[in-house]
């Protein structure tokens, strides 16, 4: 019984039992209601406060179809979704379906994974390391216009990468070529022990089906964002950041101030290892923010729109890792489950796996090192030709940028 109702707070954090499909109809391009003004807190501030669905179906960069068109029309934004393009419902709409669907899921995702090798890293659990209850996503994110939440640069991609971020992660990359995937804890990346997710904002603030909603409470001078995987941001607002350089955290020291009706809230100070891994990250090594943090600067402004939509908008500034500066906007929904008074806080989705799992896996990798050295060589394979791919973008870029 105590699993049963731990398992439905769970779903209500994350907004999973919210009834029906949410945000059927697209947005209009400016996401803007006329003749609108956001209520204010008893002190005078733009209330924000609330439980906000995060995930969006746009993709991070735009798919080469739409060229420098930051919209789509109506009828191409209904097709996406017909085919599955905007992170769509994973079963049936109702709850009998979506268990069958999800069964099912399952059902595939472990017969793939005993497959013989074909030679993938982690090909052995690619796929089934979480059951599908974990991934599915039974509610539609709001159906947007956008064709992807870069805006800027104009073409809707992430401009390349420095020679500087490259040659570092060059250097990491050689490093691992005498190492397993787990002759010790640097080895892992910092996701797998429980210190955060993919680095902000990323994975932290942009839901995924797993962490979806995040929670704005505010009170004087300050603004406080819960997040789902277990930590605050608290924002001083009307204030400077004077902490020296030397002193910084996981998800650096945010500072708001307030333009309008737009918090606009500036972060620096980030760890110096955002990046992922001690080492170099394993497994998918450009999952997490590719750089240092010692050079980040993000500015995020959160817009209300109308009474259930805040536009999140952030820039990413980062000279040692980035050409150049970029843009991307999402949409912040009210979450229904919390405003129809079923959900009244965000339960913590607990990282426990290296908690209790790292060390079984340095030893596992240390009884079988052929095997956990064998792992590491397939990545060495997916990470240099990924390496190589991102030296082309940059050399192209660095030749036509000369002056």
């Amino acid at each position: 019984m105590i699993k049963v109702v731990l398992l439905l707070a769970i779903l209500a954090g994350m907004g999973w039992l919210a009834p029906g499909l949410m945000g059927q109809a697209p947005t209009d391009k400016s996401g803007a209601s006329a003749n609108w003004t956001p209520a204010k807190t008893p002190w005078g501030d733009p209330n924000l406060q609330g439980m906000w669905d995060s995930r969006t179906g746009v993709p991070l960069e735009r798919p080469a179809e739409f060229g420098n068109r930051e919209f789509m029309t109506e009828a191409e934004a209904l097709e996406r979704r017909k085919r599955g393009l905007d992170a769509g419902a994973s079963g049936e709409d109702e709850e009998e379906g979506e268990a069958d669907s999800l069964n099912k899921q399952d059902e595939k995702r472990y017969a793939t994974a005993d497959k013989p090798d074909d030679g993938r890293p982690g090909y052995r659990i690619a796929g089934a390391e979480y059951n599908a209850f974990w991934s599915a996503d039974p509610t539609r994110p709001k159906m947007s216009l956008r064709t992807s939440r870069i805006v800027d640069p104009p073409d809707g991609k992430l401009p390349p990468l420095t020679s500087a971020a490259l040659t570092r992660w060059e250097a990491r990359h050689h490093a691992r070529k005498t190492r397993s995937q787990a002759d010790d804890w640097r080895d892992r990346n910092v996701m797998e022990r429980c210190l955060l997710r993919p680095g902000l904002p990323m994975g932290e603030i942009i839901g995924t089906n797993q962490f979806s909603v995040v929670q704005i409470a505010q009170s004087p001078g300050h603004v406080t964002i819960m997040m789902p995987y277990g930590y605050a941001r608290i924002i001083r607002l009307g204030q400077k950041n004077n902490l020296s350089p030397a002193i910084r955290q996981w998800n650096g020291v945010p500072v708001g101030r307030w333009e309008g009706n737009t918090l606009v809230v500036e972060t620096t100070n980030f760890l110096g290892r955002q990046d992922g891994g001690e080492i170099l990250t394993v497994r998918r090594p450009w999952f997490y923010y590719p750089g240092s943090g010692e050079t980040l600067k993000m500015t995020e402004r959160f817009t209300p729109t109308d009474e259930n939509t805040i536009e999140y908008r952030y820039t990413i500034d980062d000279p040692g890792v980035y050409v150049r500066p970029w843009t991307a906007v999402v949409d912040f929904v009210r979450d229904t489950w919390s405003s129809s008074g079923k959900q009244d806080r965000i339960v913590e989705y607990s990282c426990h796996e290296h908690n209790y799992g790292m060390t079984n896996a340095i030893k596992g990798a240390k009884v079988d090192r052929a095997q956990a050295l064998d792992e590491e060589r397939r990545e060495e394979k997916v990470r240099a030709k990924e390496l190589a791919r991102r030296w082309e973008e940059t050399k192209k870029w660095e030749a036509s940028n000369k002056k």
